[in-house]
């Protein structure tokens, strides 16, 4: 009976596991949509809004250039909050969990450990398995 519970045991632990990334790249996913939504629409007005608040003294190249410095930096912040890809802690207890569980079914479906309950079980098996000893 060890055996099934530990692998039920495994495989609920996977399914947390796999809800759990599931989750972890839909709120990835959804930053990055809504970065970028956000990166076009702001920067088109924040491009007319500064190109205007420049100095009129500026040249237009000089103008240009600091609103592509601007633009990099908020493309360079908003990439880096959509590329974190840090497992929570209840991911890696599950983990630890399903590797566990699957450790213990391993050694406890071996032949020795299996036959030994076999024989324990029943005093027939243990007849059984001394007539068949003799035989040889």
């Amino acid at each position: 009976m060890r055996p099934f519970r530990l692998a039920a045991v495994s495989l609920e632990a996977e399914r947390v596991v796999l809800g759990l990334q599931a989750k972890r790249y839909v709120w990835r996913a959804l930053f990055g949509m809504i970065a970028a939504v956000f990166a076009c629409a702001a920067l088109v007005m924040l491009h007319v809004v500064a190109w205007l608040a420049l100095p009129l003294e500026w040249t237009p190249l000089a103008r240009a250039g600091t609103l592509l410095g601007a633009d990099l930096v908020l493309v360079l912040v908003l990439g880096l909050l959509a590329m974190r890809d840090a497992p929570s802690r209840a991911e890696i207890e599950a983990r630890i969990l399903r590797d566990n569980a699957i450790a213990q079914t391993r050694a406890s479906l071996g032949v020795v450990p299996l036959l030994g309950g076999i024989a324990r079980s029943s005093g027939m098996m243990g007849l059984l398995f001394g007539l068949f000893r003799r035989r040889r």
